[in-house]
């Protein structure tokens, strides 16, 4: 994933960011008031959700992903508990939620990749080049090619990664801004 996460895709990031955010804002109901308060608890895992997905994953898997996508990674969020480790297999009720969200975010991933597959095989270029295209184009090192199944649960991973470390900064940030209403 080294090759998809540099500082040149990163400064690439913040305008799609500001987009993003910008977009939810203007397009939410929460945020129709001239004053108020807003749910920041449902508002900020739905928004990293999004700008994770624009900016590690690209436009076309942006597009898909709606407040659904959100509830799935929190399903999918909710099964990394003490005793999910312990027995990752019993069927408790979010070991359910948390393999049918898996299955579903990954199936997700795999049509993705299965078109963008036949697009290459076609000759021709992406749109964006993002993390997914990223990872088709790898190997290991002992010089296999990943294979897409990897390249889902990887994205999936990616995108829990890059939700976590977004929530804290959002939250920081909004924490401070919330003391700031000049800057604000």
């Amino acid at each position: 994933m080294k090759f998809g996460l540099t500082s040149e895709t990163f400064r690439a990031y913040v305008p799609l960011i500001v987009e993003e955010v910008e977009t939810y804002v203007k397009n939410s109901p929460l945020f129709s008031a001239k004053k108020g308060s807003v749910d920041l608890l449902g508002v900020i895992p739905e928004l990293t959700i999004f700008t994770a997905s624009r900016t590690l994953q690209g436009k076309e898997i942006r597009k898909g992903f709606t407040g659904e996508v959100a509830k799935l990674y929190h399903d999918l969020d909710m099964g990394f508990t003490p005793m999910n480790f312990m027995f990752p297999w019993f069927p408790f009720p979010q070991n359910k939620r948390r393999d049918a969200a898996q299955r579903k975010m990954a199936q997700t991933y795999m049509d993705i990749i299965t078109k963008r597959r036949a697009v290459a095989a076609r000759g021709e270029q992406p749109e964006e080049k993002d993390m997914i295209w990223n990872l088709m184009n790898q190997k290991y090192k002992d010089g296999t090619v990943v294979p897409d199944k990897e390249i889902a649960h990887m994205m999936i991973a990616l995108l829990m990664a890059g939700q976590h470390t977004s929530m804290a900064t959002v939250t920081w940030i909004l924490l401070h801004l919330a003391s700031r209403p000049d800057v604000v």
